[in-house]
């Protein structure tokens, strides 16, 4: 059994060099460098605080015979605490038995410690990954999501006023949460709803990796709102558009992705922008074929596969298969791994 500790920075050299190695077997420009170390005393003091309090994500790597064969990352969801995104695991050639030993010795500290969900997506055509959570570890297949790229523009005039959309307050946070949490489908609702205070804006956000620009559509006769929408970049050069709209006001897409496309030349002449479409909801066909016609072209599928930490690990008789690289894709959307 490998020994688990966590990230030092002298692992880094050789986790790049394996990665490298890993990356030209599969054809998957897969990075981690020292910008995605979290340096110490930051690691350690974000290591002892509780759930609640973390700051940072929490790396750990795998050693047998003195040689680092495998690492994993893991993040919480923002503002959520008890549930928690593994976001990179790289394993060796011949590494499944280490992959199984990571993510079990992760989902046992954090479950230990109060997460009680734990997630991941994976790339429908990663195969081997897919297994490896799947059987390997006992996570179940959940949901999908797409990613789509606008290759030209096809937009319609808008119909919505400009006055129906204004800039999100937290005080919105219950009503977007409601409009998110409806248009799940029930039998994903469990898993994939979120709480008001996940939408609720981050505090000292300009220290974060990740941008978000945030709106409602607020019907002013009634004073409800009707829809949110989120613009989020890492890179201020890919931006990626995520959108809940009530079942009434989705036929307003188009004038969502106006303003979005307004709000994002204030600040940027050139870009890229995706459309995150969520296959667990109910209006997620309905989206689909509005982007088809409006020039975005499907260029990503992930498969969400989702773990309670109270479910027990299944152990699956030792195999051998291909290197594995995983990155969760934020920067670059369109990548394939």
């Amino acid at each position: 059994m490998a020994k688990i500790r966590s990230l030092a920075l002298k692992d880094i050299p050789k986790l790049k060099k394996m990665i490298s190695m890993i990356s030209n077997m599969s054809s998957a420009d897969v990075g981690f460098g020292y910008k995605s170390y979290v340096p110490f005393p930051l690691s350690w003091i974000n290591r002892l605080l509780p759930l609640r309090f973390k700051f940072a994500t929490d790396s750990y790597v795998a050693i047998e015979d003195n040689k680092i064969c495998g690492l994993i990352t893991l993040a919480a969801q923002e503002r959520n605490p008890q549930s928690w995104r593994i976001t990179k695991l790289f394993l060796d050639e011949n590494g499944y038995d280490i992959g199984r030993q990571l993510v079990s010795f992760a989902i046992a500290r954090y479950g230990a410690m109060g997460a009680n969900t734990f997630s991941v997506k994976v790339d429908e055509d990663h195969e081997e990954l897919l297994e490896l959570f799947s059987k390997g570890c006992g996570f179940r297949v959940c949901a999908s999501e797409q990613l789509w790229k606008m290759t030209e523009f096809k937009l319609q005039d808008s119909e919505l006023d400009r006055g129906f959309f204004r800039p999100f307050k937290d005080s919105d946070s219950e009503a977007a949460a409601s409009i998110h949490n409806d248009l799940i489908f029930p039998h994903f609702r469990y898993s994939l709803s979120k709480n008001p205070k996940e939408f609720e804006n981050i505090v000292f956000s300009g220290l974060h990796k990740t941008s978000y620009f945030k709106f409602v559509i607020e019907d002013g006769s009634q004073h409800a709102v009707k829809g949110y929408f989120s613009i989020q970049t890492d890179d201020n050069e890919n931006f990626i558009l995520d959108a809940d709209l009530i079942s009434a006001f989705d036929d307003y897409l188009g004038d969502v992705i106006n303003f979005a496309i307004s709000q994002i030349m204030m600040r940027r002449k050139k870009f890229n922008l995706y459309f995150l479409n969520k296959k667990y909801q109910t209006n997620a066909s309905k989206n689909e074929k509005f982007l088809e016609q409006s020039g975005f072209k499907n260029v990503k599928n992930q498969i969400v596969m989702v773990k309670d930490y109270y479910k027990r690990i299944s152990e699956n008789e030792k195999y051998s298969k291909p290197a594995i690289a995983f990155s969760e894709i934020t920067r670059k959307p369109a990548f394939k791994i």
